[in-house]
């Protein structure tokens, strides 16, 4: 399945259709929607790694210290959810997170001196892959609700 497509014949209809939705449908759909973000946000933390190396800040340490163990503790949950909609973000927050996601280049200081290079992480450990995954099983629990109240969804 390539895309989504809902396509609508008479939106007036449509949209006195949608205001009169059972109220059992929209949690329904919340409680889906709140289902998929926690299995995203359990799947990231369980695949995040956690560092065994280079554990303890330093007294001389001049770079920002992360405790082991950050990646997994700041992915979060934000609901922002309302009477119309289903929304969870599901997000990390740590600083360095993208540099885990998607690596870096070759790195050097200002004189030139070789700092090495972050490879990318194991597709097993990206959060990123997991969160589509995941987002594609809601969507078709989604349409599978919004079919079953008689709606005709379309695919293509």
């Amino acid at each position: 399945m390539s895309g989504v497509r809902i396509v609508f014949e008479g939106m007036n209809e449509f949209r006195d259709a949608l205001q009169n939705l059972p109220a059992e449908l929209a949690l329904e759909a919340r409680a889906v929607v709140s289902y998929d973000a926690t299995d995203a946000l359990r799947e990231t933390v369980n695949g995040y790694p956690i560092r065994t190396t280079n554990v303890n800040p330093g007294i001389h340490r001049k770079t920002t210290y992360f405790p082991p163990g950050n990646l997994r503790r700041r992915v979060t949950i934000v609901n922002k959810s309302n009477a119309a909609s289903a929304l969870f973000v599901v997000r990390s927050a740590a600083p360095h997170a993208h540099l885990f996601e998607d690596g870096t280049a070759r790195r050097t200081n200002s004189k030139g001196a070789n700092r090495g290079s972050m490879p990318k992480a194991p597709l097993a450990e990206l959060m990123i892959p997991k969160v589509i995954r995941i987002r594609r099983r809601m969507y078709e629990r989604l349409i599978a609700i919004v079919r079953a109240a008689g709606f005709v969804v379309a695919e293509g």
